[in-house]
């Protein structure tokens, strides 16, 4: 039987906010799930569901590249440790990728810059 505070499903949206006509690459994955690579233009969002593991250790990590690869950055989508360390407990995460870098939806500054090739 599943717990209840793990049988609940998360949604994580990954939301390309780049200036018009800017397009990015988002690939996904946990240990054992990889969600492929998804090109995004300006406005487009990437999202997915999953249920957290029994073991507390759920983990998804994304990469983002600019169209030519010129710029790059990768953030945790989830992470089941940052959770219990306070992270909001929310059913729905919303991660914008901006001009100046990684937000977390509704947080006024980003939380990881661009890393330049």
């Amino acid at each position: 039987m599943v717990s209840p505070s793990t049988s609940y499903r998360l949604q994580i949206n990954v939301s390309n906010q780049l200036s018009k006509g800017r397009k990015i690459t988002v690939r996904c994955e946990s240990k054992d799930d990889d969600l492929g690579s998804r090109r995004l233009v300006n406005g487009d969002v990437y999202s997915w569901s999953f249920s957290r593991n029994i073991f507390g250790t759920t983990l998804f990590w994304c990469d983002v590249a600019t169209a030519r690869s010129k710029k790059h950055l990768s953030f945790n989508a989830y992470d089941e440790s940052q959770r219990k360390k306070g992270m909001p407990k929310l059913h729905e995460l919303t991660w914008e990728i901006k001009d100046d870098g990684l937000y977390f939806a509704g947080f006024p500054m980003p939380i990881a810059p661009w890393v330049s090739e």
